[in-house]
């Protein structure tokens, strides 16, 4: 009798060993992550992106690789996750290099689409034909006055879609440290650079998207020789297929997470309400803080990009795109 109740309490041990040990390594495997405020050094950004983000991890390793100076976007005390997503997003831009007749699109799992360059316009031509209530705050940047040799302004079409590819890189790496938030217990001041990182990078989306079909739109008119050139580009085609559809992705994704982020402040005991302009947290009993959103600018692009002019030329750039 003895032996089989020390079989039976073997038994259950071994159980209830085998349940502990998920949750044990999964705990230890977040202690084992650099913090959300780690020490800025490239082993800890890099520690961090080659668990969740392999695509952000695969450019910083090729520019560290090249002399790039990857800690200089993490200048002014910023955190890592305040750094990270621009990190991506300009070290893009350098992986993603520009030369005299083609240029290279950096498009996720270690791909690179290289595109030929055909003739251009100054996308500064275009910008009175924008209407001032699409005229949103990167509109100056990068249309109406942009710094000498900036390349979405010079490259035309092909230096907006660099952009365009940037930000997206850029979102694709803070949409992947989502889960990298939860297992660090993330509270509001940490989840509100993921939420600003994503609504900056969401209207950027729709901005470029714009820019894009716009300045073939305005070619269309102005500059037959260009639009029939860029149209009949395929590899321009793919790039942009490919990083459109991809994008689109990313911001389904990142409305996903914004719901289970409110779910997972109301565990902290937090209130979180989420309108079209503002994302709103409280901070007691009858007080509250809040962040912007650009839901509104975000809505008034999408609306014009819908209308045909531009609806048949991302139509024929995506036809031509595939294969």
């Amino acid at each position: 009798m003895a032996k089989t109740i020390k079989r039976l309490l073997a038994g259950l041990l071994a159980i209830l060993l085998l349940f502990a040990a998920p949750a044990s390594s999964f705990e230890a495997a977040a202690a084992s992550m650099p913090g959300l405020n780690a020490k800025i050094t490239e082993k800890n950004i890099l520690k961090i992106l080659n668990r969740y983000d392999t695509d952000g991890a695969y450019i910083l390793k090729k520019r560290i690789q090249a002399g790039d100076n990857v800690l200089s976007w993490f200048t002014g005390g910023r955190r890592i996750i305040e750094g990270i997503d621009t990190a991506v997003h300009e070290e893009t831009h350098a992986y993603s290099f520009q030369r005299a007749h083609w240029n290279a699109y950096f498009v996720g799992k270690k791909k690179t689409i290289h595109v030929p360059v055909t003739t251009v316009y100054y996308t500064k031509k275009m910008a009175s034909s924008i209407p001032a209530r699409l005229r949103t705050f990167r509109y100056n940047t990068y249309v109406a006055k942009p710094t000498a040799n900036l390349a979405s302004n010079i490259e035309g079409a092909y230096g907006l879609l660099n952009e365009f590819m940037a930000y997206r890189s850029g979102m694709n790496t803070t949409i992947s440290l989502y889960p990298y938030y939860v297992a660090q217990k993330a509270g509001w001041e940490s989840w509100r650079v993921f939420l600003n990182s994503c609504e900056n990078d969401k209207l950027a989306y729709a901005e470029f998207k714009y820019y894009i079909l716009h300045y073939l739109s305005y070619a269309k008119k102005h500059y037959p020789k260009v639009y029939k050139g860029i149209l009949n580009n395929k590899k321009f085609c793919q790039a942009y297929r490919t990083l459109e559809s991809s994008y689109v992705k990313l911001i389904n994704t990142y409305e996903k997470d914004l719901k289970k982020i409110q779910k997972l402040m109301k565990k902290q005991g937090r209130t979180m309400e989420i309108t079209e302009s503002t994302i709103w947290i409280s901070t007691g009993p009858y007080s509250k803080t809040g962040m912007g959103r650009y839901t509104a600018d975000y809505k008034k692009l999408q609306k014009e990009i819908k209308k045909s002019a531009y609806t048949s030329i991302h139509k024929k750039i995506v036809a031509k795109g595939k294969g």
